[in-house]
């Protein structure tokens, strides 16, 4: 039998793949096909070892191992790293072996070591320049230990907002705002929100692509459908942590009816990946995190990641216990927009630090349209690695927190932590009806444009 395939995005790959890799490499439907991605192995096979967490400890308390518990923890976070983690385009998943070899001394010179510490030296040695790696424990007194800090608020902004006016003058209600919400409001307001600024431009505001906010979401190629016809309008990004690329891929190919560059990838194929996307979504269920009309959704995931890692066993078993990690390349891909037309109007983009992952690879998608500025400050620069798997050390219980798939912006503007640049900068009291006025006026001297690429073939 084939193997499932993951739920989170659609695949784009050609034909002459092996079956067992079929949940990979799903024929392209309704989308322009890249030339044949590459599957090439990207470690010798090592002894198959099973990265599964049990369900009780999903969140289990850690506890202090010794020395030589710690060893092994090293030994197997340094397993998980090179079956499972993408990690950023030409640097290795996994530390030098001298790295490893300072740890290890590091280790045994103590007799003793607490989950905190180990998490700290973990993310000493493992460390890298990735808005998503991430290590620590949970339990009663949970710890979080980001690779890298997250942006410094913008003080002058803050202040700007103390002294602004609290009175502003009413908005126009033409309509009442539209609340594509789900019963569990997701951060501040529904998922999605569709209002109006005081000059009458629609203000589209999509504060996640979680799937856990499915329906609301499910919402947003009809809402696009509406707006691309609009002389302007604003879709409003910040604070827009990510969630399920599918949704945001879906919003951007309603806008246009033009072929866009899609992101370049690079996914992991291995027992340890999929055992490790697995754990995190069986976290999130366990939690309650997922409100119940998304569960089924989430099920359906968490049973086809299973079904996967259970088939990539038994022939990894059925070669001798050995278990290769192979990366899944696609470069070059087109994806053609499915509205009737071009997008008629001017559309502003409003970001700010607070937008990342999915939210960061929809701007990959729409800068390459006609008329879409993007504005606002930098986002987070939090793309490059996602599909996030959890990991849990058995002995300890510090956690590893990392993306199994690589991507890379198709006009390669995008920088790791340091984000997407807007085209247009905005840091006023009022930042929506600033973007309503530039949706409006265009940008003083035009609207900046990027370089213009007429094939996605790999650079």
């Amino acid at each position: 039998m084939p193997a499932p395939c993951s739920l989170r995005r659609p695949r784009r790959a050609a034909a002459g793949a092996s079956a067992a890799l079929s949940c990979a490499l799903l024929a392209c439907a309704a989308l322009s096909c890249a030339p044949a991605p590459a599957l090439s192995p990207t470690r010798e096979p090592a002894p198959l070892r099973s990265v599964r967490i049990a369900d009780g400890d999903l969140d289990g308390e850690p506890r202090t191992v010794s020395a030589a518990e710690a060893l092994r923890d090293l030994d197997d976070a340094r397993y998980a790293f090179e079956h499972a983690y993408a990690g950023l385009d030409g640097r290795s998943p996994s530390p030098s072996p001298l790295a490893i070899a300072r740890a290890q001394g590091a280790l045994r010179s103590r007799a003793a070591w607490r989950p905190a510490e180990l998490a700290r030296l973990l993310h000493d040695v493992f460390a890298a320049p990735d808005g998503h790696l991430a290590f620590g424990h949970g339990g009663r007194a949970p710890l979080r230990l980001a690779a890298t800090p997250p942006p410094a608020p913008r003080l002058e902004r803050a202040a700007a907002a103390e002294t602004a006016p609290r009175a502003a003058p009413p908005r126009r209600r033409d309509a009442p705002p539209r609340r594509l919400d789900s019963p569990r409001r997701l951060g501040h307001g529904p998922p999605v929100e569709l209002t109006r600024s005081r000059d009458g431009v629609p203000v589209l505001a999509i504060r996640t692509f979680s799937s856990a906010a499915a329906p609301a979401l499910a919402a947003l190629p009809a809402l696009a459908a509406e707006l691309r016809r609009a002389p302007a309008f604003v879709v409003d990004l910040r604070g827009n942590a990510g969630g399920n690329y599918l949704f945001a891929e879906r919003f951007a190919l309603a806008l246009t009816d033009a072929p866009l560059c899609a992101l370049d990838e690079r996914e992991v194929i291995s027992v340890a990946a999929a055992e490790g996307r697995a754990n995190s979504v069986r976290r999130r269920l366990a939690r309650g995190d997922v409100p119940d009309e998304a569960r089924p959704r989430f099920v359906e995931h968490l049973a086809a990641l299973e079904r996967l890692a259970g088939t990539l066993r038994a022939r990894a078993v059925g070669r001798g216990a050995a278990a290769p990690r192979a990366d899944l390349t696609t470069r070059g891909a087109q994806v053609r927009g499915r509205a009737a037309g071009p997008l008629e109007g001017r559309a502003v983009f409003l970001v700010d630090r607070g937008c990342a992952s999915a939210c960061e690879m929809l701007l990959a998608l729409v800068r390459q349209i006609p008329g879409v500025l993007v504005a606002g400050q930098n986002t987070r620069g939090g793309m490059s690695v996602g599909e996030l798997a959890f990991f849990r050390l058995p002995r300890s219980g510090v956690t590893l927190s990392f993306g199994t798939r690589a991507f890379r912006d198709p006009l390669g503007d995008f920088a790791e932590l340091r984000g997407f640049e807007p085209d247009v900068r905005l840091d006023g009291a009022d930042l929506v009806e600033e973007a309503a006025a530039l949706a409006l006026r265009g940008a003083p001297s035009g609207p900046p444009r990027r370089d213009a690429r007429t094939s996605c073939a790999p650079r």
